[in-house]
């Protein structure tokens, strides 16, 4: 891709077969461009629109792991707050391997907590509230020694659980407190799009994708908002990445800047984010449905961000890593 605009690298991936839409863009401490390209709905009328919401799936670990950042900074709890001094009482049968596990294990996978619970066991779970989930995770022994990496979706959950009792609301009242609204991301919410809005697509059996809709089964159960449920608008994302690129002081210390960013081990893996050997940040984010990437690489002084509204990744990784590869030049 040898564009040169935002709109026009959004445009050149909505033009991939089974990749009905695009959002494109970067920001700088100055300066912020994105594109959007492409109808909401395979084979639709509709097109995209700027103010429309991605899924971004996982990349929403790193929003947790902010959130947490503003709750040390407001004295709430600690880095190294242990499991069982939070959660012990409200969980009986958790499993006693769990009771000094640190906060900060679970949000750079280290907790050597399972990735997922069983797939019967959460499928089973549907709308139940997260402590539901939090319950079924710790009853299960740790799979991992402690220390050790094991990228943990039921991590970050914990983790969720643990902020929501040192905060004192639910994880997504809080992050609406704490992340979305002192960086202006007023279009971020939880779970699929709804409304007149973009949907996510699945891969057909044979050919093409199929819109999977706004329904619950859109996206993971709502118990997992910690690790991967965030939407929200192309500029939204763009805010909330200036903010880890310029280390905004108005929002968070140096220090917690730092202990965010701080690559782990030689998996390189920090708190939501894997960590280059030049310090950029990045992570990708799918429900299977969507797939998106943030990248913020502090040497350029630029951050950049694309989704897609499709599950097909056979179509899409390719294209999504050279387009944020031209993002980083565009103008």
């Amino acid at each position: 891709m040898a564009q040169d605009t935002a709109q026009e690298i959004a445009e050149a991936l909505a033009g991939i077969s089974d990749v009905p839409a695009a959002a494109a863009g970067w920001v700088t401490a100055q300066d912020m461009d994105f594109g959007v390209a492409g109808t909401r709905v395979v084979n639709g009328s509709d097109r995209v629109q700027p103010d429309d919401q991605w899924h971004v799936g996982s990349i929403t670990k790193g929003m947790t792991a902010t959130l947490a950042a503003r709750l040390v900074e407001a004295g709430a709890i600690t880095w190294d707050t242990r499991l069982g001094a939070v959660l012990g009482d409200s969980y009986p049968d958790m499993h006693p391997d769990w009771h000094d596990t640190p906060l900060r294990r679970f949000l750079t996978h280290r907790s050597g907590m399972a990735a997922n619970l069983p797939d019967d066991t959460a499928a089973g779970l549907g709308t139940a509230p997260r402590r539901d989930y939090v319950a079924e995770a710790l009853f299960a022994a740790p799979i991992g020694a402690p220390g050790e990496f094991v990228y943990s979706n039921a991590g970050y959950v914990v983790a969720g659980a643990i902020l929501e009792a040192a905060g004192g609301a639910s994880w997504e009242e809080l992050m609406r407190i704490h992340v979305f609204a002192p960086l202006g991301m007023e279009s971020a919410g939880f779970g699929p799009p709804q409304g007149a809005v973009i949907e996510g697509h699945s891969p057909r059996l044979l050919w093409g994708v199929s819109a999977a809709g706004q329904s619950p089964e859109a996206d993971n159960i709502p118990a997992m908002g910690p690790a991967g449920r965030v939407h929200l608008s192309a500029a939204d994302m763009l805010r909330y990445l200036r903010a880890h690129l310029l280390r905004d002081e108005t929002f968070l210390s140096t220090d917690a800047w730092e202990t965010l960013h701080a690559p782990i081990g030689e998996e390189a893996y920090a708190m939501g984010w894997g960590v280059g050997e030049d310090g950029s940040l990045v992570h990708s984010g799918s429900n299977t449905l969507w797939y998106a990437v943030a990248y913020v690489a502090p040497d350029s002084g630029r951050a950049v961000f694309v989704s897609t509204n499709t599950g097909d990744f056979d179509a899409v990784v390719e294209p999504v890593d050279e387009a944020l590869r031209s993002l980083l030049e565009a103008r």
